[in-house]
């Protein structure tokens, strides 16, 4: 006998490599010692060595492992009455049924087991009688002792008497020769745990009786204290007087009731041949279902049958049938298509076993039934033509689907060549080295370590990494997938995978542009201190820590410039510059270490010392920058001098609102000029009576509004290209009776401290509406006007409903809304008053653009027409290369947003060149032309528009030539 072999020998033995079937070698011990190829790929292994000594019981299904080891013990401890068990295995493709034969040798020691997967279907399983037929019949039961193989009779009847032979080997001897196997199978199964019973219907040759048709039925009753099976019970029908007779195709009758309950139960087509008894049926469902009568022939040879089969399943079909004539399977089970009688294709699965072969191995008894899977097939078609568009879009689309089985952490994937190009290969499986080894490096651990503890937990997929081209090139690569679990399916991860490389690029571009944005939006480019932003943020954090427990004191020096207007008239603006980069220079060089430094204004510095010395000391180093910044220094070969003059506040108690510190400062600072330049003062109470001359402001500006003082002049904006006019900007002004004509810079911020910023907002409003309105009835062309809008008019409730009040004309109104108004301070309010605006058709316009607190994603929500560009960025453009830098990366992303650009400030031919240059839309400013008020406006537009002498008879305005002098 062969050599079994040992755990510790190659997997593949040569012993069971020769069988065809999946087959594996066990030790005495039921270890595994050998499985063929057909076997590992049968268990879902890729390797022999991955089963090689491992207990058989890993693998078995455990409601039946212990039956089935209990009926290898038998085997193993002495001849058993049954000398083959039934295993059922599992496999990645679900249980699998093996036969298990023990190995002796001479001596019948026992040297392992052999298994051999044989067909799922019982072998000759068949169909009782029905329930009516059952009870007349002669019948008897009897026990099986499994320990010994000995036969008990339990009872008989008249018919069918009590069985002579005293074991089952000897019963077996009296079963006909092609139903042996029917009846071991059965008893098999049961002994070996592997059905809880069996049915088998098989032909008995008795002396006594003759050959009577026999339908018997068995289960266990009786197992020892480890569920091994000790005693099955059977019962034997005779069903001799109910078996089908008959010759040709016809022969069979359709009431024949073994047949009954499963055509009218199943709703199925039943056909049964057997070809060695000439006895053939095919049930009326078979009929019906390809629309056949039962007068219709039937195709009585194989070629005749294939010519009513679709040609494309003959092949397979043809494939089929030679390998159950080979022998290499007793299992029917195959889909076709088969015309039905009206002409169309009828889909078919076809499901059955070989019940009976010949000596030569030949089938010589068929059984099964057909179920038409027209319906099915339809859907499953569909499904894949959907299939097939799903992967065509997502081609197109630029992504990939996956899968990820979270107990193997394998990675399944189509289309990821376009992903991964390089894991492609023709192959959908890969581990996750296999896609971890083209992570980015930098990528890869936090990679890896997410994906793994999102399959720990079983949660969501959603993760963004880089992935390494083979030319060295990194791709954006985001990742979206859903676990999901049902009954039907194992537990999986599915997902998709797409390149947001243009996006991300994009995005980077779009933030690295705010973030230098924002970078100048915090500091001077003239000289790189920080500016008053950067200034107030810096004491606002200071607050808060104070706030939380610490007491530091805070101290703010104050500087003014001296002699710096003198330099800048005289010598230039390079040299103003000059002039400022040195100071800038100096106060950095000589204030305390961790002293923020900042340029507040033209000529104005501030420092704001976070852990400030006491008085004295606060007083000596004001008084050593003012000796430093003192000293000559040269432009070019110009010397130059120039001086300061230093206000100084301090606090044990910074308020949240730096305000007041800042002012007390600059209150200071005007002590100091007033007495003489290159002076430090400290701010004192006395220094209160500033408040009181605000006061006097404040009195004043009010009694403006109760007269009616507050007008407004109105700036034009010209096409850069064309410089025609294109809109107007309504500026508030106040006509005071007793001071005369006081720009906004001087009353703006007293009336914003008195509240009165959006009583002024309106009436500004209601002045332009005027005006327009009046000049559009003397038939002048009016271009768009816009009109300031400030952060407390933007979040009153009331702003809409006053807007709708108003009968604005349409289209013919702008908002400027500094940054600050909707950015700063979102709420709801503003978002409800911003729809409102965009419902009256009137423009968005972000005022002083550049200023700092503007982001891309603002700008893309609240999407306003235009962008104007603070003056303080435009007006240095024309000598500092950074600045026009600035500006044109300002420019360039209201054209990337689709925003229209206006730059303010413009003062010179060279402004115009560059913005030009630049590709700026509008030009605003005094180097263009000045603010006016209504009535020269009309005359500067009656005069660019080129209107008639009668309009401008009827505006009561000059003749043309004469407007020039008066603008």
């Amino acid at each position: 006998m062969p050599h079994v072999g040992n755990p510790g020998e190659d997997c593949t033995n040569p012993l069971i490599e020769a069988i065809a079937a999946p087959a594996l070698l066990l030790s005495p011990q039921t270890d595994i010692l050998a499985v063929n190829r057909a076997g590992l790929s049968l268990l879902g292994h890729d390797h022999a060595s991955d089963l090689r000594g491992k207990p058989l019981s890993d693998c078995l299904c455990p409601i039946e492992a212990s039956g089935f080891l209990g009926h290898l013990s038998q085997i193993a401890e002495r001849p058993a009455p049954l000398d083959t068990a039934m295993a059922a295995v599992r496999g990645p493709g679900g249980t699998q049924l093996f036969r298990a034969n023990g190995i002796k040798d001479a001596s019948g020691t026992l040297q392992g087991y052999l298994l051999q997967q044989v067909d799922p279907t019982p072998h000759g399983a068949d169909f009782p009688p029905s329930e009516d037929e059952r009870d007349p019949l002669p019948r008897r039961q009897w026990e099986l002792d499994l320990t010994n193989g000995e036969i008990r009779m339990q009872a008989s009847g008249p018919g069918l008497p009590d069985i002579t032979a005293p074991s089952i080997a000897e019963y077996l001897r009296e079963l006909a020769p092609r139903d042996v196997v029917a009846l071991h199978c059965g008893i098999t199964r049961l002994a070996s745990s592997v059905e809880p019973e069996f049915r088998r219907n098989y032909q008995l040759d008795s002396p006594a009786l003759g050959r009577r048709s026999i339908f018997a039925s068995g289960e266990v009753y009786a197992r020892d204290e480890n569920g091994v099976p000790l005693r099955i019970t059977v019962e034997e029908i005779d069903v001799t007087g109910i078996s089908s007779e008959g010759g040709e195709v016809h022969g069979l009758s359709e009431g024949d009731s073994r047949w009954r309950s499963a055509v009218q139960g199943a709703n199925q087509a039943v056909w049964d041949h057997d070809f060695e008894r000439d006895l053939h049926f095919l049930s009326k469902t078979w009929r019906d279902l390809r629309g056949l009568g039962p007068d219709d022939q039937i195709p009585k040879t194989t070629e005749d049958w294939l010519l009513t089969i679709h040609p494309q399943d003959v092949a397979h079909l043809e494939e089929d049938w030679r390998r159950i004539d080979a022998g290499e399977t007793d299992i029917i089970n195959y889909k076709f298509r088969q015309r039905h009688k009206d002409g169309h294709w009828v889909w078919f699965l076809s499901r059955g076993s070989v019940v009976r072969r010949d000596a030569a191995g030949a089938p010589v008894h068929i059984i099964g039934t057909d179920t038409d899977i027209t319906d099915i097939k339809s859907v499953e078609l569909e499904g894949q033509r959907m299939s097939r568009r799903l992967d065509v879009a997502m081609e197109a689309a630029g992504m990939a689907r996956w899968e990820i089985d979270p107990e193997t952490r394998s990675i399944f994937w189509n289309n990821h060549r376009l992903i991964m190009p390089e894991l492609a290969g023709g192959r959908r499986g890969r581990s996750f080295p296999d896609w971890a080894q083209r992570i980015h490096p930098e990528d890869r651990e936090e990679a890896l370590a997410y994906l793994g503890a999102c399959i720990d937990r079983r949660c969501d997929i959603a993760h963004d990494y880089r992935v390494l081209t083979r030319e060295g090139g990194i791709r954006h690569i985001r990742a979206r997938g859903k676990y999901i679990t049902d009954d039907e399916a194992e537990p999986r991860y599915y997902g998709v995978s797409f390149d947001v490389t243009h996006d991300k690029l994009k995005t980077q571009a779009l933030e690295q542009a705010r973030a230098r944005l924002e970078y100048e939006s915090r500091h001077d480019a003239m000289t790189g201190l920080a500016n008053r932003r950067k200034l107030d943020e810096a004491y606002a954090t200071q607050a808060s820590i104070h706030r939380a427990g610490s007491a530091k004191r805070l101290a703010v020096l104050h500087f003014d410039i001296d002699h710096f207007k003198h330099i800048n008239d005289t010598l230039g603006h390079d040299a103003g510059d000059a002039t400022l980069k040195h100071a800038a220079s100096v106060l950095r060089r000589t204030t305390p270490p961790g002293a923020l430094v900042s340029r507040v204004g033209g000529d104005e510095f501030v420092a704001l010392l976070f852990d400030a010395p006491g008085d004295a000391t606060l007083e000596r180093i004001a008084e050593d920058i003012i000796g430093e910044i003192s000293q000559p220094f040269f432009y070019g070969a110009q010397e130059c001098k120039i001086g300061t003059s230093i206000g100084v506040a301090t606090t044990d108690y910074p308020s949240a609102d730096g305000g007041q510190l800042f002012i007390n400062a600059d209150l200071a600072l005007y002590e100091a000029k007033q007495a003489g330049r290159g002076r430090v003062r400290f701010y004192s109470a006395s220094m209160k009576e500033q408040a009181r001359r605000r006061k006097t402001s404040f009195d004043a500006l009010s009694a403006g509004f109760e007269k009616g003082e507050i007008t407004c002049h109105y700036q034009p904006q010209f096409d850069t290209e064309t410089l025609e006019v294109t809109g107007l900007e309504a500026l508030v002004r106040w006509q005071s009776g007793k001071y005369g004509m006081i720009s906004p810079q001087e009353f703006l911020r007293t009336a914003e401290e008195m509240g009165l910023i959006a009583q002024c907002d309106e009436l500004v409003l209601r002045r332009a509406v005027h005006d327009i309105k009046s000049w559009t009835a003397a038939g002048l062309a009016v271009p768009p006007v816009s009109v300031n809008v400030s952060a407390n008019r933007l979040n009153d409730p009331t702003l809409a409903e006053s807007l709708r009040a108003m009968d604005l004309p349409a289209g013919m109104l702008t908002f400027e809304l500094l940054e600050s108004a909707f950015l700063d301070a979102r709420s709801s309010v503003i978002d409800q008053n911003l729809r409102a605006i965009n419902a009256l058709g009137i423009d968005i316009e972000i005022d002083d653009f550049g200023s700092g607190h503007a982001s891309i994603a603002s700008l893309l929500e609240i999407a306003p027409k235009r962008l104007k560009i603070d003056r303080n960025l435009v007006q240095p453009i024309v000598g500092s290369q950074r600045q026009k830098d600035l500006v044109r990366t300002i420019i360039g992303i209201g054209h990337m947003l689709g925003i229209k650009v206006v730059a303010e400030g413009v003062e010179s031919d060279a402004h115009i060149h560059i913005l030009r240059e630049m590709r700026c839309c509008y030009l605003q400013g005094f180097g263009l032309a000045r603010p006016m008020d209504a009535k020269t406006t009309a005359r500067f537009l009656a005069e660019r528009r080129g209107a008639s002498e009668e309009t401008m008879r009827s505006l009561a305005l000059p003749a043309k030539g004469k407007i020039s002098q008066q603008a």
